[in-house]
């Protein structure tokens, strides 16, 4: 285990991210919220933090796998590009942070930032990641955000929220394609499934944490009953349904866990 930091080297390089970036009013971040507030908000975006990260490793591991089953060239092009988002995201997410006060401290494994696919067979290896990475987390990141955003209660977090959200939409749709492109069977849509019943159900131990029970709301965290509600029906709307579509269905029995979780 290590604690969490960021570094950039700049010159040459910190060019790939200069594209990317607003101009924001980072001295007014948290001016009129609680201190308790403001501490919890730290907690978040330092999470925030190490959660892009660990995406822009899901997405390098993505590229990898694209290639070796000869997707189509802009798929693969794309992955390799939201690799550079998620970094971009991360720094927005700590600069966040230290304008709340700093970081808080995060022990972390940059061993196993990637669950890695079990399958031997490199299309489902691939769908595999892509499902658990594309069609699960960021199709979950984009209404939570949303959420985030309307009850930031500071117009700085509310423009750090939208540009983030300009990328994750297309970090969840890249899923949906490489699904209608790739010939699966059945057996691979019911295993792929599981693998999206098994990525919901790890989100269950989070319920609690992601929300508001005492410092209140606002500067991208959520009271407990808006974060539950949105939370489940996103995972019925934009999830489970989707993949339905497509002739994968998540078992029951994980969506039940979420809720139970919830409740």
């Amino acid at each position: 285990m290590t604690v969490f930091t960021l570094e950039a080297l700049g010159g040459p390089w910190g060019k790939r991210l200069a594209a990317r970036r607003v101009e924001l009013r980072w001295e007014d971040i948290g001016a009129e919220a609680s201190p308790q507030l403001v501490a919890a908000a730290r907690e978040v975006w330092t999470r925030s933090a190490f959660s892009e990260y660990a995406s822009g490793a899901a997405f390098a591991e993505i590229s990898s796998s694209l290639l070796a089953v000869n997707a189509p060239i802009d798929l693969i092009a794309a992955a390799g590009e939201f690799v550079a988002d998620e970094m971009f995201h991360a720094e927005l997410s700590s600069r966040v942070a230290m304008a709340l006060g700093g970081a808080v401290p995060l022990n972390v494994d940059l061993s196993r930032l990637v669950k890695p696919a079990v399958s031997t067979d490199p299309l489902m290896r691939a769908a595999e990641l892509v499902v658990r990475t594309c069609c699960v987390g960021e199709a979950l990141t984009v209404p939570m955000l949303n959420q985030s955003r309307l009850a930031a209660g500071s117009l700085t977090i509310e423009a750090v929220i939208t540009r983030i959200l300009k990328d994750e939409a297309h970090h969840a749709q890249l899923g949906w394609w490489f699904l209608d492109w790739a010939e699966l069977t059945d057996d691979n849509r019911a295993t792929l499934g599981r693998v999206a019943g098994e990525a919901l159900r790890g989100f269950g131990a989070i319920f609690a944490a992601r929300c508001a029970t005492g410092s209140g709301a606002g500067l991208g965290r959520l009271d407990c009953a808006r974060f539950d509600h949105a939370f489940l029906d996103a995972v019925n709307n934009d999830v489970v349904r989707l993949l339905a579509q497509r002739g994968i269905i998540v078992p029951a029995a994980d969506v039940d866990a979420l809720v139970a979780a919830a409740a």
